[in-house]
């Protein structure tokens, strides 16, 4: 309806003039009435963001609850409660509550990123109501509102600008873009990005200069910051596989933890003739002894010293689980400038009307020299080539200078625009004095840069009098900009490689020549191809007759051609020498580094050759990806690495299709029969999907770019599942196609890419908190990226991911490593009971307190030491790890049974031998528990090393905190033996005798030699005779058991069945 703001679909308000939008909006230039924005306050709502749904207190507690393993603690504690043992229920009590707490801590809290896009928004706004000026809350805007904003301001709403005076906007936090735009009214093409919308000031960014007057055209979640806010409302955090091998540890625990609880408890009650109160308790100690209390405290204490390395090399972890995501990434999608690049633009070329100059040195540093075909330049070319530069000091707004910093190193500091400051980096290569300069030929008048002109001119006074009499002293004009820009406004050249007669003051007739448009064409063309940005660089001789005071951008362009064409400057933001390095790290650990620049594709392309990331040349830009459904860009994302001109919706797109696209062409980690990859009923489909693949693309060059080629999908039939993302499915719709459906998280789909995301804008943040990782710039990076994300990079440097994927893997090693610890001991304190009423002892070699006290303290002692294990050093050349790998093995689980057994053998053996010496039940129990101590002393040393022996000087090196464990956890037990009060609580108010600390000790070496021994043979002998056993049970237990999340998957498959 006509002078209503129109409903539905947000009109393309930047295509319109300022008539048919003040027409459309039913408005004018003086602005609503006070009773007309009443209404429309009254339909459309405040001029706010919709705050994102936080859990409450009790949600968030019952997240941290809702695990099978507290249950059974909780469980475990209410049967002691109603036994009136009041020292275990509190025990297990203080267990669950410090598990609890840990989790509640470290959860990441989503909706902080949209509290901090909340407190971007402006505060108040300046309106036009009722034809009066006035300022009101920024939150009573409406449509329509016509809306003041000034130099200084944060703009309170979408705007249609109606008039501007030098209006710029800062807009990184929305394009990325960081230098501020020009505004004007002029509509721009209906496709036209967000930084191409010239006419339109979009809510929260900053007016850098200038004012302006615009008609409100969006508020609230309708502007642009809104939609921003909605993504990242709506998009899920991605669970990490450590999280849902967690979970599915969890259920398998508990059915054996239940199964022999069970099974003690009858045996107690009808083999052992116990009482039934007696029988229970014993299963419930059983239960206790069996559930891993101590497992999440370490897996904190894993991740929290990961974090802490993380941190001393630049990497700030925000959510702990994400630290071993790291170890699984298979594709790093990085910006260019700052990450990969420096973010100091360097000039690396001059070529004049003679001659090409290569310049060398990278930085703002002014370190480097000039070459001519490979050659140094001769001192008599020097002062030709400082003569071409000396435009490009004077024609410049910028500075350069040298500080010392805190901690005592020389630093060259710019001051301005980039390029101005390559271009000052060049002259003092070429031995300009920059002060020297400028005091020589002072500036007098200048035309500042503007975008829509694409130039700069200043005019300086170039010392004695002109030839024309009046005793005016000589007037030189230097301009710079885009060659195609200033090629119009020229009537010559400099003559080979003149730089101007004398002190180069202005070009001689002797060093003119006739322009050669063709020439300057093609050597522009020639380094652009390049990917270098290109700028001209002119001067030119303004006659006395000429005022000053009228010079303008119109003004120089109406003047007569008359400048001399000096040079074309080739500027490059050269890559950080340590990405080069870290991207050839990247890609032997066969991780993919993919490029995702708002630049230009060609330029895009040429730091992609830099870095050794650009494949087959291949660069798709972000109106490509508009162009592309869903399908499409999945069959093309794996085989490009360079994305150029690339929009935060592209990046978010990106990552969906990475994530959901072909699987990762080559062999991973978890691929061997030992190690496991996908759960049972998964291998099928991922072994399809893989085939597929590779049947169509190339295995990867671990030092070319890492990239497969697209998957055939002429059979496949496009489906748009419920996150408005589509995926496909083969026509046979068999269970197996299942695993690629794009509506499960992306965790659950088998061998799926790992995805990295950096970005820095509040533009980026959806994408950041849909990848698998998200990585925000800790300098550049806004609040709301850092929040949005899940590492923050305090250099932003891309060498530091991969330093943290080093650290990654390093943690999931540790992790398994701790687990092949924690688990056989506890399986051994629970089945020393269980086997005690099988053979028909009276009374269990273990008290509840001493398997508490192991699982919490001992146990947790042990496994800090194996948490501070040092990575391997093959840990980067080795392939990603599968998605989906388990936390468990063949080798693992078959260890963590063999070394139980050990170790129940032994307690049960020395409890009966203290039993056959006739010693009393106190001093048989002190040495069972010495023995289960002892023999985890024995097996946390052997346990450093998976495959390799320990029994190596290495075993030495590397971690000293497994010294200082050692020594804690024995002199401990000496303590808890042997203090009075300690032993009684402890169940061993009798001292040990000398023959049994002797027993306990070769306990230990037994344990150790044996493992030693087992590694020996795990391989050519025990792995084939385990591994069809192993292989049966896991193909024949119930699938549920194996699913991230069983209740979703089951829900689905029914769903699939019906259809």
């Amino acid at each position: 309806m006509e002078g209503q703001p129109p409903a539905g679909p947000a009109p393309l308000w930047h295509s319109k003039t300022t008539d048919q939008i003040l027409k459309e909006l039913g408005t004018g230039v003086n602005g609503l009435s006070s009773q007309e924005a009443a209404q429309r306050l009254e339909r459309y709502g405040p001029n706010a963001l919709t705050p994102p749904k936080k859990p409450g207190f009790f949600a968030k507690l019952w997240a941290q609850l809702n695990n099978v393993l507290i249950f059974i603690l909780l469980a475990a504690a209410v049967v002691v409660a109603g036994l009136q043992e009041w020292i275990e229920f509190g025990l297990i009590l203080a267990v669950v509550t410090i598990n609890v707490l840990i989790g509640m801590v470290q959860e990441g809290k989503a909706e902080k990123a949209a509290e901090a896009i909340k407190a971007m928004l402006s505060a108040s706004a300046t309106v036009l109501r009722d034809g009066k000026r006035i300022s009101i809350d920024a939150d009573q805007l409406v449509p329509g509102d016509v809306v003041f904003i000034k130099s200084g301001d944060k703009v309170p709403a979408d705007l249609r600008m109606l008039q501007v005076t030098n209006l710029q906007v800062q807009e990184a936090m929305l394009t990325g873009e960081s230098m501020p735009v020009s505004k004007n009214l002029s509509p721009a093409p209906e496709r036209a990005g967000l930084g191409d919308r010239k006419c339109l000031a979009y809510s929260a960014t900053s007016v850098s200069s200038g004012q302006g007057l615009g008609v409100v055209v969006a508020t609230g979640d309708a502007a642009e910051i809104g939609q921003i806010n909605k993504m990242v409302s709506e998009v899920d955090n991605v669970k990490t596989n450590l999280l849902v091998q967690m979970e599915i540890l969890g259920r398998w625990l508990a059915i054996v933890v239940v199964a022999i609880a069970v099974g003690a408890f009858l045996l107690a009650l009808l083999r052992a003739k116990e009482p039934f109160v007696d029988a229970f308790e014993s299963a419930v100690a059983i239960a206790v002894a069996m559930i891993p209390e101590g497992l999440p405290a370490l897996v904190t204490i894993v991740l929290a010293l990961g974090t802490k390395k993380m941190a001393d090399h630049n990497a700030i972890i925000r959510q702990l689980p994400c630290v071993e995501t790291l170890g699984s990434l298979t594709v790093i999608c990085s910006d260019k400038t700052g990450t990969l690049t420096k973010n100091e633009m360097t000039a690396v070329a001059v070529q004049s009307a003679g001659a090409r100059y290569s310049i060398t040195g990278v930085g703002y540093e002014p370190k480097g020299s000039f070459t001519r075909d490979g050659q140094p330049v001769t001192a008599g070319d020097m002062s030709s080539v400082a003569a071409l530069l000396e435009g490009c000091m004077l024609c410049n707004d910028s500075h350069l200078h040298q500080e010392t910093m805190p901690d005592g190193r020389q630093a060259w500091l710019p001051n301005g625009a980039p390029t101005e400051v390559a271009l000052i980096t060049a002259g003092l290569k070429a031995g300009l004095k920059l002060d020297a300069l400028t005091a020589a030929k002072p500036r007098i008048a200048s035309v500042p840069f503007e975008s829509e002109h694409k130039f700069m001119a200043t005019v300086h006074q170039a010392g004695p009098p002109s030839s024309s009499g009046t005793g005016t002293s000589r007037r030189i004009m230097y301009v710079k900009g885009a060659p195609d820009r200033l090629l119009p406004m020229c009537s010559g050249q400099l003559a080979g490689n003149a730089g101007g007669s004398g002190s180069a003051a202005a070009a001689a007739a002797a060093d003119l020549a006739p322009l050669d448009v063709e020439f300057w064409q093609r050597a522009q063309e020639e380094l652009s191809s390049q990917g270098l940005r290109v700028l001209a660089l002119c001067r030119g001789e303004v006659g006395p007759e000429e005022d000053l005071a009228l010079l303008n951008p119109q003004a120089l362009l109406q003047r007569p051609p008359s400048l001399a064409f000096v040079a074309l400057i080739a500027i490059l933001d050269p890559p950080r020498e340590e990405a080069i390095e870290a991207v050839k790290v990247a890609h032997d650990a066969g991780i993919t580094v993919k490029m995702i620049t708002g630049d230009h594709a060609l330029t895009g392309l040429a730091i992609g050759k830099m870095l050794g990331i650009a494949g087959n040349g291949s660069v798709i830009t972000g109106p490509e990806i508009d162009d592309m459904d869903d399908t499409a860009l999945r069959a093309v994302v794996n085989d490009c690495n360079i994305f150029a001109r690339a929009s935060p919706e592209n990046k978010l797109r990106i990552v969906r299709a990475l994530q959901t696209g072909p699987a990762y062409p080559g062999a991973m980690d978890g691929d061997d029969d030992d190690d496991d990859g996908p759960p049972p009923g998964k291998e099928d489909a991922a072994q399809q999907s893989n085939n597929t693949n590779m049947h169509s693309s190339r295995q990867p060059d671990k030092h070319a770019s890492r990239g497969v080629a697209a998957a055939p999908v002429g059979d496949a039939v496009p489906v748009t599942l419920a996150r408005g993302t589509a995926t496909t499915l083969s026509s046979s719709g068999s269970m197996r196609d299942v695993r690629v459906d794009v509506d499960e998280d992306p965790e659950e789909q088998v061998g799926r890419q790992v995805v990295a995301m950096t970005g820095d804008g509040v533009n980026d943040a959806p994408a950041l908190k849909a990848a698998d990782i998200g990585v925000a710039m800790g300098i550049t990076g806004t609040d709301v990226s850092k929040e949005a994300a899940k590492m923050v990079l305090a250099d932003d440097n891309f060498a530091t991911i991969v330093a943290a994927v080093r650290e990654g893997r390093r943690v999931w090693d540790n992790l398994r490593k701790i687990l092949l610890f924690n688990l056989p001991v506890n399986f051994a304190q629970g089945t020393s009971i269980f086997w005690a009423y099988v053979i028909g002892f009276h009374e269990s070699p273990l008290t509840a307190i001493q398997v508490l006290y192991v699982n919490m303290v001992t146990a947790v002692t042990m496994g800090m030491a194996l948490a501070a294990e040092p990575a391997e050093p093959n840990i980067m050349q080795r392939p990603p790890r599968r998605p989906g790998k388990r936390l468990l093995g063949k080798l693992i689980l078959w260890r963590c049974c063999f070394v139980s057994v050990l170790i129940v053998v032994l307690v049960l053996g020395m409890y009966a031998w203290g039993g056959a010496e006739g010693r009393s039940i106190h001093r048989r129990r002190a040495e069972a528990f010495n023995t289960l101590v002892f023999s985890e002393i024995g097996y946390s040393i052997t346990t450093r090393f998976v495959k390799a022996s320990a029994l190596h000087p290495r075993v030495f090196r590397g971690n000293w905190v497994m010294l200082a464990s050692v020594c804690v956890t024995a002199a401990l037990q000496v303590l808890l033996t042997f203090v009075p009060g300690l032993n009684w609580f402890f169940a061993m108010p009798e001292a040990m005798g000398g023959i049994q600390w002797v027993r306990v000790l070769v306990c230990m070496v037994v344990v150790f030699l044996v493992v030693e021994a087992e590694k020996a043979l795990v391989d050519p002998v025990l792995m084939p005779i385990v591994r069809p056993v192993l292989d049966f049970a896991a193909n024949h237990s119930p699938r549920f058991l194996w699913l991230p999340n069983p209740k979703r998957m089951m829900r689905r498959l029914r769903t699939r069945k019906e259809a």
